[in-house]
């Protein structure tokens, strides 16, 4: 299985300084999908979209940087990362709207990852 990371977010405190940032540092176009959410466009065929959000005090961290990699078998990926010692965050669920399902899950090292199945 060749599994592509297909999505990435970026969550910090302060998402102006975010959008100002990657905008001037790397060019991409930077614009709302809605009240919380910012989309990345890198502009390129060879890069992928991501998402910028603001972290709240609710959330158990004030930065992230997380990847979704899509894989054909959410439930045996997930069955394989329990085996390796890691930790299921999210069970697999459906994004609203759409076919796809996601999960989330710590490695053992503690990095979070998402996984996307289409």
């Amino acid at each position: 299985m060749n599994s592509l990371v297909l999505h990435f977010e970026i969550g910090g405190e302060n998402l102006k300084e975010q959008i100002d940032s990657y905008s001037s540092v790397f060019g991409w176009n930077v614009f709302p999908l809605d009240d919380e959410l910012y989309i990345a466009d890198p502009q390129s065929d060879k890069g992928i979209e991501g998402h910028l959000f603001e972290t709240t005090k609710e959330m158990n961290f004030k930065n992230l940087v997380l990847i979704y990699v899509q894989v054909d078998n959410i439930h045996g990926c997930l069955e394989t990362v329990k085996k390796l010692g890691g930790e299921i965050v999210i069970t697999p669920q459906e994004i609203p709207g759409s076919s796809i399902h996601y999960a989330l899950f710590n490695e053992p090292n503690g990095n979070s990852i998402g996984l996307l199945q289409p």
